[in-house]
Order: C-alpha cells, then sequence, then structure tokens
C-alpha cells in the first residue's frame, strides 16, 4: 500500500525474538550507509512508548536526512500484542525483520540475560526456580503465536525472517539478504559482529564505557578499527579481565526441563512451519 512519507518515517522495522541475534541484525545494519538505525538499538515506540507519537519516534532519525531507510529493532515489538497493528497503521509500507531461534535454547539464554543484569538472584538463579519467576521465558518461544499477528497486517513480502542458526553457519550470506530486503547494493566489507549474549561485566561502568566507544565508532564508520583495537595487546587483556561467563555462576537446564520444554513447543513450531511455508532448522523437533 503506498502512502505519502514523512521526512524521516521509518521503511524498516526489526520485530526480535528476544535473544535471536537481533544485535547482529543491528550492527549489519548500522554498516550500511544508506540506512539510519536509531542510536539507542531498541526504541520500543510500538510496544512501550506509543504514546509519545509519531514525531518523537521520528526524532531518532533526524540527524541523517540523506538516509534511505529508517528504523529500529526492539525485540519487545514481537510480543506486544497491539505492536504489529500500530506499525501497520504508521507505514503499511515497512519492511519487517524477524529472528528467530530453538526456542527452548532461546529460554534459557532469556535466562543468562536476566543472570547477566541482575535482575533476578538467589533461588532464581536456578533456570527451572527462574521459569516460574518469569512466565515470559517461556511465551516468548511462542513464536508461530505471536508472529500471526504480524501477517495477519503486512503482507508476506515484507515480512524477511532469518534463523539464527543459519546466520552462524553464513553470516556473510544472511547480511546479503538484509541488504536486499531494502534493495541496497551488498556490502563492500562486511564486518562479522558478534554479541556475546553470556557475559557480565565485573566493573560495569567500564564494560559500558568500553560498549559505548565502541557503538559510537562503529556508526561512524570506524567499525573495522575498533574491531582491531579489542584484539590488540593489553586491550584484550583489559577486556577479558573485566568480563565474567554468567554460564560459570548458572547451572544448565536439567534433561527433564529440555524435554518438558521441548514437549511445550512441539504443536507451536510445527504451527511456525505452515506460517512461513519452511521447516525451521531445529533437529529437536524434526518429525
Amino acid at each position: 500500500m503506498e502512502q505519502d512519507m514523512r521526512d524521516f518515517q521509518a521503511t524498516f522495522i526489526g520485530i526480535g525474538a528476544q535473544k535471536c541475534a537481533s544485535t547482529w541484525l543491528y550492527g549489519v545494519l548500522q554498516q550500511c550507509a544508506a540506512v539510519k538505525v536509531s542510536d539507542i538499538k531498541e526504541v520500543d515506540f510500538f510496544s512501550y512508548y506509543f504514546d509519545r507519537g509519531y514525531e518523537w519516534y521520528e526524532r531518532n532519525f533526524h540527524d541523517a536526512p540523506e538516509a534511505t531507510h529508517r528504523g529500529d529493532i526492539s525485540p519487545s515489538y514481537f510480543i506486544h500484542p497491539d505492536a504489529a497493528a500500530r506499525a501497520a497503521a504508521y507505514n503499511p509500507d515497512m519492511q519487517v525483520f524477524v529472528t528467530l531461534r530453538d526456542p527452548v535454547k532461546r529460554a534459557f539464554s532469556n535466562h543468562l540475560h536476566e543472570v547477566r543484569k541482575e535482575h533476578i538472584s538467589g533461588d532464581n538463579l536456578v533456570f527451572e526456580t527462574a521459569m516460574a519467576n518469569n512466565p515470559l521465558y517461556k511465551d516468548q518461544g511462542r513464536y508461530a503465536h505471536h508472529l500471526a499477528r504480524w501477517y495477519d497486517h503486512f503482507p508476506t513480502e515484507q515480512i524477511h525472517l532469518w534463523f539464527q542458526e543459519e546466520i552462524h553457519v553464513d553470516r556473510e550470506a544472511s547480511a546479503l539478504r538484509v541488504t536486499q530486503a531494502l534493495g541496497l547494493p551488498q556490502l563492500e566489507d562486511f564486518l562479522d559482529l558478534r554479541a556475546n549474549e553470556s557475559v557480565r561485566y565485573r566493573n560495569a561502568a567500564v564494560g559500558e564505557t568500553l560498549w559505548k566507544i565502541g557503538n559510537f565508532a562503529r556508526q561512524n564508520g570506524m567499525g573495522r578499527l575498533i574491531e582491531t583495537v579489542k584484539g590488540a595487546p593489553g586491550v584484550k587483556q583489559l577486556r577479558d579481565a573485566n568480563r565474567e561467563p554468567v554460564r560459570d555462576v548458572v547451572a544448565p537446564m536439567t534433561a527433564d526441563t529440555e524435554a518438558a520444554l521441548t514437549d511445550f513447543y512441539a504443536d507451536d513450531v510445527a504451527e511456525l512451519a505452515k506460517l512461513i511455508d519452511r521447516t525451521p532448522p531445529w533437529e529437536r523437533f524434526a518429525s
């Protein structure tokens, strides 16, 4: 559906799901010269801040008037019951980017994220206990249930889906699909950015400062330099000394829990395959 475009209207959004390579997608878009992705990855406009209006949302793109495409990557959009309808009303021509992964692994990664953020403690450091504390661990993996709303409001050709497992196999080919979805040329010097989901900083201030420096550099075309500096002697040691693998303090899920989650998601994964007309690359659900 064609409509009149405002000067800074978003032309794409990344909707998640959470802990499914949305940071990788954000990093790819940052490298596209014709794209203005919001400085803050998760603007959460169509979910949490819709009451602030279109002008507030589009201020995220005002510093790049020459951009051909604009948008943000907010995993909260995936599960919010009103986000799809709001986004379609805002711009029915938007390209919608979706990233998914094995929902059982996603649930545990969600747990590691909450531990790293220090949102939970004590008994809730145990995954099985934490699932009772946070129902979204399981709910966010109901991909067909949540994604159906987006197919109700956007045509299939505007919804572009990546599986994290396939991104890991060929990250450059996956990045090419991003640029193709926006009608842009292939990145000439693709920088393969990796986000470590299971590391927390011993000194949060140092970690946040390093992240801000790196993010600013990538947004200004210096991503290659930053990656080189990160691996330099001294810098690498400083980063490693300040990082603690969350898996060192969190026990893995039990075999019974893994089996129960696999059973919980089985019907939804079958529905997802029908919805997207392809089989997800998750062996545990193979019939």
